[in-house]
């Protein structure tokens, strides 16, 4: 045996992953939502699917309140954007997909970033007036205000990775200015 060995192994049995210890940290179990929380984010999806099927451009001020100013900024410019500026919104921003959205759940809440909530939502959508059988998870920051009203922060998408809508966002209205 190499006279090192001995050594390297007692280092190692002491480390915590090789005595039990979980590798990784166990993810927070989600509890209820705040109701101002929920209140936001159905009201959202109550939006959502009444105004989905109908044409022309999509008029967000009447969801202002839901979000921070800055996302709200990002996404009612990114809503005025179309084909013919080269990059524009081409999937529903509220479920992740290109399918429509039946309806949303608010499953729980986590911490979240700066003091906030992570929202944890499954959201149910489908193709020819039919939810297919697994929502798609998707996770919304929420910030306290201080009133106590909660305000959409960003959304997180799932998928291997994963994205988050203020980054797309961002990437999208960068594009057009480099592009007009």
């Amino acid at each position: 045996m190499a006279p090192w060995f001995p050594g390297l192994l007692a280092a190692l049995t002491a480390l915590p992953w090789l005595a039990g210890a979980p590798l990784i940290a166990a993810a927070a179990v989600p509890v209820s939502c705040p109701a101002p929380v929920t209140a936001q984010i159905t009201g959202l999806y109550r939006w959502q699917v009444a105004r989905q099927n109908g044409r022309g451009p999509i008029d967000l001020s009447s969801q202002r309140s839901r979000f921070t100013p800055g996302l709200y900024d990002q996404l009612s410019k990114a809503y005025r954007l179309g084909p013919a500026d080269g990059g524009f919104v081409d999937f529903d921003l509220f479920s992740g997909t290109q399918a429509a959205t039946f309806g949303a759940t608010v499953v729980g809440c986590v911490p979240g970033e700066q003091g906030g909530l992570k929202a944890l939502v499954d959201v149910q959508v489908g193709l020819l007036n039919r939810a297919r059988d697994l929502p798609v998870r998707l996770g919304y920051q929420m910030r306290p205000g201080p009133s106590g009203e909660w305000t959409v922060v960003d959304i997180r998408y799932p998928g291997d990775p994963g994205f988050r809508l203020s980054s797309f966002l961002a990437c999208l209205c960068l594009f057009h200015r480099s592009t007009t």
